[in-house]
């Protein structure tokens, strides 16, 4: 293809002829009608690396990504998509994954695609060395590794406008609670830390100038089983002698990201010391101590799916309430207890529950009492759920909520820390659903306002995700990513 400003200059002058002297008219427009074809066309017009230029090098998957691997095979078991099956908010895999580990040539930082199967091996050495030192996330042993999640908030904002961010959060929390799962089955030590001061990693990476943002880091040591997974079809190139790629400033993505850019917040400058705790609070905030987290969800996450819609038939008291209780689970996260945050049972069809709002106590058992007792028709469900006609026939829903005051107080960060509680609960949630054959899915598009009213909350308080509970449809089972977006005219 020519130059973009030299689309008119090589036409034979019998092809221009007149179009001087007609400033209107058919000739004229369709000349203009050419050169603008002609000009939108050379814009969408890709170049291959010059001969010559640096060129990724095909090399054998190293030895110490055997275990990271090996876990990003189990959180792809279920899917039929070969990517990741965990839960999604709406958004179209808004992140992506690094891996760290060590090794004879010192720490090494590797980019991971699931779904593809392969590795890039990115940095390794003194540098990476260094921005781990400075974050404080050094790593424990030679089989230890890290798994830092990086957010693509903007992929999701260009389809469902600034609502996107929200569902770009839900989905990387369901995806950290996800792996941290799945690696206390298989490590002794496995810690979710999204305080982690990811700074450093990230300037290595150049996340920002590809317009990604880093949302925590998964922390797996001291494996307690053989990676005896076949790897095979993993492969790994080195790219640490290929130049960026240069992303268009003025691109959708560009535009979205320098939007998005006043408000992001790093997290602290260091993370606290994590361990295991349940993410709900006792009635005054007191820490319930329930046991540890069992293996028995790890196993549940190939089975989990979001349900495509729910039959008309009510749930039984006691499988909701069992469902219900993985909630009091604790898991190994850097987070605070927070009295503000909470998850309210909003029972519609549930045999042996009278319709209300329940709260939900630290446990993850429901209140004796409701807190309110406003009924919602199938209709009144379909049209505070923006029109979603599959939840019609909804038995029970969990409205995860918080504090006005606890939200907003500290910014963006406030934001982002109250939404990972959500899409982590969420996540549980689904878990205990699958264990007791409850049909689940989680909605990210939602009247806030009638949630509200519906869960009974207090003025202060703030809904920022509902899961859906009922019994199984008839409909094929929902694949996560590729239904419509039904909350958002099918955008």
């Amino acid at each position: 293809m020519k130059d973009k400003g030299s689309v008119m200059d090589d036409r034979p002058a019998d092809r221009l002829e007149g179009v001087a002297d007609t400033a209107t008219g058919p000739r004229a427009h369709a000349v203009d009608a050419e050169r603008d074809a002609l000009r939108f066309w050379q814009q969408m017009a890709l170049a291959a690396a010059p001969d010559g230029a640096p060129r990724p090098q095909r090399i054998s998957v190293p030895a110490e990504l055997r275990g990271a691997l090996t876990l990003f095979e189990a959180s792809a078991e279920g899917s039929l998509n070969g990517g990741p099956s965990v839960p999604s908010a709406g958004a179209l895999y808004p992140y992506e994954q690094y891996v760290v580990t060590g090794g004879p040539a010192g720490p090494t930082v590797f980019s991971v695609d699931v779904t593809r199967r392969s590795c890039r091996l990115l940095h390794r050495g003194e540098q990476v060395a260094k921005a781990l030192e400075s974050g404080g996330l050094a790593l424990p042993g030679s089989e230890a590794f890290l798994v830092l999640i990086a957010v693509r908030p903007w992929l999701s904002i260009r389809k469902y406008d600034d609502r996107g961010y929200l569902y770009a959060q839900l989905d990387a929390a369901h995806l950290g609670t996800h792996l941290l799962c799945l690696a206390e089955r298989s490590h002794r030590r496995a810690e979710w830390l999204t305080r982690a001061a990811t700074g450093p990693l990230s300037g290595l990476l150049r996340l920002g100038d590809n317009h990604v943002f880093p949302h925590s880091v998964l922390l797996a040591a001291d494996p307690v089983v053989n990676y005896e997974r076949s790897l095979g079809t993993w492969t790994c190139t080195d790219w640490r002698s290929v130049p960026p790629v240069h992303r268009l400033a003025d691109g959708s993505e560009g535009r979205c990201w320098r939007g998005l850019v006043p408000h992001l917040q790093q997290p602290p400058a260091q993370s606290t010391a994590p361990r295991p705790r349940p993410l709900l609070t006792g009635p005054d905030g007191v820490d319930p101590g329930v046991p540890a987290l069992h293996a028995a969800l790890a196993d549940l996450t190939a089975w989990r799916r979001s349900a495509k819609d729910f039959g008309d038939a009510e749930l039984p008291e006691n499988r909701v309430r069992e469902a219900l209780a993985v909630l009091g689970a604790p898991l190994t996260t850097d987070l605070f207890p927070s009295d503000g945050f909470g998850a309210t049972l909003v029972a519609r069809r549930v045999t042996g529950l009278a319709p209300g709002a329940y709260p939900i106590r630290g446990t993850g058992e429901i209140a004796a009492e409701p807190a309110g007792t406003t009924a919602a028709t199938g209709d009144d469900i379909v049209r505070i759920c923006m029109g979603q006609e599959q939840l019609r026939h909804t038995c029970a829903a969990v409205v995860f909520h918080a504090r006005h005051r606890d939200i907003f107080r500290i910014g963006m960060r406030g934001v982002d820390e109250a939404l990972l509680r959500a899409g982590t609960l969420a996540h549980l949630l689904y878990l205990g659903a699958t264990g007791t054959g409850i049909a689940v899915t989680t909605i990210g598009g939602f009247d806030a306002g009638h949630w509200h009213s519906l869960a009974g909350l207090a003025d202060e308080d703030e809904v920022l995700y509902v899961a859906m509970l009922g019994t199984p449809g008839t409909s094929a089972v929902k694949i996560d990513r590729l239904q419509p977006a039904h909350a958002h005219g099918q955008r």
